[in-house]
């Protein structure tokens, strides 16, 4: 059966704002100087380790970093509805018969709360708590344990590390254009396909595909 994973932050939920706002609210705990919305927006063509290089920020405080900035932005992305025309297309892909999952760096309980707030009935399975440096590793663990081959999986996410993850695991990758990394520094890197938006992936699904000659209908 063909599935579709897709990951949360920047990809389902507009998350600019929240992760902004924890930034300023954490970042003074960590030393980090304030940055202004435009030098934060200046990052997104970076990849994660080159964030982290430019802020200065060491790569042992990063899990402790990273865990209150999740809390910080808990409250927040629980308030912000799902992408404008995800909903349908969720919707659309369950009718059309794809299998879909939901894997992020987010807590477990976090993605569990979201998406039962806003009736994301549609995903099949949802696994949170990746962690930031090891998402191959997780996807390769989902893989094996929703036992998914990787010709029949697509991975649907908004920045390098994701891209990076599917290639690493032989899936296909689909870009977004409105999440974290720029649509410039997405399109660089050479994913399957690059969303403007999420109705764009019914169209692209053939691309994506390993095997796109094979791939024009979902497969039980």
């Amino acid at each position: 059966m063909r599935q579709i994973c897709f990951d949360f932050d920047g990809t389902l939920v507009y998350s600019f704002d929240a992760a902004f706002n924890a930034m300023r609210e954490v970042g003074p705990d960590f030393g980090l100087a304030e940055l202004t919305r435009e030098q934060l927006y200046a990052l997104r063509g970076l990849h994660l380790r080159e964030v982290l290089r430019t802020l200065d920020i060491p790569l042992y405080r990063v899990p402790q970093l990273a865990r209150r900035i999740r809390q910080a932005m808990r409250a927040e992305l629980m308030e912000t509805p799902p992408v404008e025309g995800i909903p349908e297309l969720l919707a659309e892909l369950a009718r059309c018969g794809y299998r879909l999952g939901l894997l992020s760096s987010n807590a477990q309980s976090s993605l569990d709360d979201y998406v039962a707030r806003y009736g994301m009935r549609e995903f099949a399975f949802v696994v949170g708590g990746t962690g930031l440096f090891g998402k191959s590793r997780a996807l390769r663990g989902m893989m094996r344990r929703q036992r998914i081959r990787a010709k029949d999986l697509i991975y649907v996410g908004d920045e390098l590390r994701d891209l990076e993850a599917a290639r690493d695991v032989g899936a296909g990758f689909a870009a977004v254009s409105w999440g974290y990394t720029s649509p410039e520094g997405l399109a660089a890197a050479g994913p399957d396909c690059l969303l403007r938006h999420p109705g764009d992936l019914l169209a692209q699904l053939e691309v994506c595909w390993s095997d796109p000659e094979d791939s024009a209908q979902p497969q039980d």
